[in-house]
């Protein structure tokens, strides 16, 4: 298949350092093509994948400096990868970042089979309603989910779900840790980072602390100094600021669990996923996908507060690390997500022109639902 993937445009493809998105992108461009087809990713000039790439900016926005409410490298980023669409048996659009919405109405008018997949949590009639009312509107196009627990409540046409992906060979299988345990993610409250601080200082062990400052919104610079920064004493709780890929499998290879107390419905958690490869199991609040990447007392343990946590923290080593390797190696391969997302592909051509005719009745009812209540 001739397929175009369009990325992300706020980092790299693959990331330097912190990017999970970017990374699973990398990933599936690279896997494609080896099983070959012909890969064009629309992203940053400086993007490394085996594909074609089409640059819509000549660095990431984020190596700009610019925020994250950035529209108009977007819009130009989307309505490029539109352009190409005759190039493509099919458009594979990933929704990262709301201004990414702008893929959806190009879309209607689209030629090419697209695909969407969002990466971030559905929105509801009461969380994020405005992203609601749009996604909504389009809601009959195909959509992948990146985990089951992703697709609730929102009604969409969830045509598969395809878990993310990593490089098993890019995190070594650690059989004996050393005597820290560890959390990692973006520096925001939504990743429980002050949560897994003091659970660890609650329970007395070492934490390393691999973060990436939000320092594009004020809100991620005011977290960090306010509430994450006073707490951290580089003796018991260790900060380790956006490590790259080497450092952080040795990091997270060492440790004796990897803490994630999220406090959201993280649609999936691809470091859960890079811990477990290592061998280190995860202590999660059961929450979102965590039920879906964790065995719970198998590979890890889910908890639903910090006294279960620090629980989990005294009884963690009992596990068997090679499970915690095995299961990460047969569930989440990067040719696994190939697999699924080949078969969606054949799903959304197969089923594009009915598509097409669903939309055109659906449009033509909302306004004239519309007109009539002006009526």
């Amino acid at each position: 298949m001739r397929i175009g993937i369009v990325g992300s445009i706020w980092m790299r493809t693959p990331p330097e350092k912190y990017g999970g998105t970017e990374q699973v992108i990398a990933n599936l461009c690279n896997g494609l093509t080896a099983n070959g087809h012909d890969v064009t990713l629309f992203a940053p000039a400086n993007s490394q994948v085996n594909a074609h790439v089409i640059p819509t900016v000549p660095l990431p926005l984020k190596e700009q400096g610019l925020p994250w409410n950035e529209i108009s490298y977007n819009l130009y980023h989307m309505s490029t990868a539109f352009d190409y669409q005759k190039e493509f048996d099919i458009l594979h659009v990933h929704l990262n970042k709301s201004q990414d919405y702008s893929a959806l109405p190009l879309a209607t008018y689209a030629t090419t089979p697209i695909l969407f997949t969002p990466h971030f949590k559905m929105p509801t009639e009461g969380y994020k309603p405005e992203r609601y009312l749009l996604l909504q509107k389009y809601r009959d196009f195909p959509f992948t989910s990146i985990s089951n627990s992703q697709r609730s409540p929102f009604y969409a046409n969830f045509i598969k779900t395809v878990y993310n992906s990593i490089n098993i060979d890019d995190y070594p299988f650690v059989s004996s840790p050393k005597d820290y345990y560890v959390w990692l993610g973006k520096m925001i409250p939504t990743k429980g980072t002050k949560e897994a601080i003091l659970a660890a200082k609650k329970a007395g062990v070492k934490l390393y602390v691999l973060g990436a400052i939000e320092s594009g919104t004020p809100e991620g610079k005011d977290y960090f100094d306010h509430e994450v920064k006073p707490l951290i004493d580089n003796k018991q709780i260790v900060f380790f600021e956006n490590v790259g890929l080497p450092e952080k499998a040795t990091l997270l290879g060492n440790a004796k669990a990897f803490l994630n107390p999220i406090q959201w419905d993280e649609p999936f958690g691809l470091v859960m996923i890079e811990s477990l490869a290592t061998g280190t199991p995860v202590i999660a609040y059961e929450r979102g996908a965590a039920p879906e990447l964790i065995a719970d007392k198998k590979t890890g343990y889910l908890v639903k507060n910090e006294a279960q946590m620090i629980a989990a923290i005294k009884k963690v080593e009992k596990l068997d690390r090679a499970a915690c390797h095995t299961y990460a190696a047969t569930h989440f391969t990067t040719q696994q997500m190939v697999d699924g997302y080949e078969k969606a592909y054949r799903l959304t051509i197969d089923e594009w022109s009915s598509v097409q005719k669903k939309m055109r009745e659906d449009n033509q009812h909302f306004l004239a639902k519309t007109i009539y209540q002006k009526l």
